[in-house]
């Protein structure tokens, strides 16, 4: 058997997203599976630009989360964020997720 490391978590992780202008949100992310990741990797080095510039709100979608880990945003929604909260709730997805250190 496998050792439990090498999968994701189930458990929802809280973190404190601070954007730009100072205020700080509690926001609940979902660990997500390296599936995940390599679909982001594909539409990044997508030659259609629409692909590519919907990538960060595709894995904020499907790892954003409310506290008891049911979606919080939509992927739509998530084409809707400000650039600079797009971009500090996917570094903190990336905290969560392992891929970046806090």
């Amino acid at each position: 058997m496998l050792d439990k490391s090498l999968f994701i978590s189930t458990e929802v992780q809280e973190k404190k997203v601070k954007l730009p202008d100072g205020s700080v949100h509690s926001l609940h992310f979902k660990e997500l599976p390296a599936v995940e990741f390599r679909r982001f990797a594909i539409a990044e080095q997508s030659e259609d630009d629409d692909i590519k510039a919907c990538s960060l709100a595709k894995l904020i979608s499907v790892s954003l989360c409310d506290a008891d880990g049911k979606p919080a945003i939509t992927f739509d929604q998530a084409l809707q964020l400000k650039a600079s909260a797009m971009t500090a709730i996917f570094e903190a997805m990336l905290e969560v997720n392992g891929q970046k250190k806090a």
